[in-house]
């Protein structure tokens, strides 16, 4: 019996983690791909373009969504985030898995996309957070990328984030960064034994 292949959707909070167990999963896992988000904000230290999102202008995006080239994308902090049809017919590779950092908008419309159409992959939506605001305060402010209000904002989002729990197959209740690590590892090779 032949299984789908897996599109292993990270979402949550920002500061969760996501991006970490994201780049550990692909280290990992020689059969994983990750499809490349594009965004409209400045990399940060050590973001390389093409592997931890595509960077655009906003021009450029823009033109894009009047293409009706996304998949889907949100305005997130000021900045555009989106999934381009493009960049997962090019990771879309038989017999490998996909996994893919968005945030939670973007995971919802992913569901709601794959709900709707047939797929010859199966969808997987794991929320990643820490359990309380404080501690993801804790985070964005030690991350140092951040001011103030940002972070406010950040978290101001989180609570409601945190609301759409339910919509999603998996919980990841972020503690650290083995724990989180873990936890992924088990939540992968159940699903790739799932019938």
């Amino acid at each position: 019996m032949k299984r789908k292949d897996l599109l292993l959707v990270l979402t949550g909070t920002s500061g969760s983690g996501k991006t970490t167990l994201c780049t550990r999963l692909l280290k990992s896992f020689p059969n994983v791909d990750r499809v490349t988000t594009t965004t409209t904000r400045l990399p940060r230290q050590g973001e390389v373009h093409g592997v931890d999102y595509y960077f655009s202008t906003q021009e450029n995006f823009s033109m894009g969504i009047e293409k009706n080239a996304y998949l889907e994308y949100s305005k997130v902090y000021d900045h555009y985030y989106g999934l381009s049809k493009e960049a997962v017919e090019q990771s879309s590779s038989a017999g490998k898995d996909l996994v893919l950092c968005v945030d939670v908008h973007g995971a919802q419309t992913l569901k709601r996309h794959f709900n709707a159409t047939q797929n010859d992959r199966r969808l997987i939506c794991v929320f990643v957070s820490p359990s309380s605001l404080t501690e993801l305060k804790n985070r964005l402010t030690n991350r140092g990328t951040d001011d103030v209000w940002t972070i406010q904002k950040r978290l101001q989002t989180a609570e409601k984030e945190w609301a759409t729990l339910p919509q999603f197959d998996y919980y990841l209740c972020s503690q650290d960064k083995e724990s989180d690590w873990q936890s992924l590892q088990h939540i992968y090779f159940a699903e790739k034994m799932r019938i």
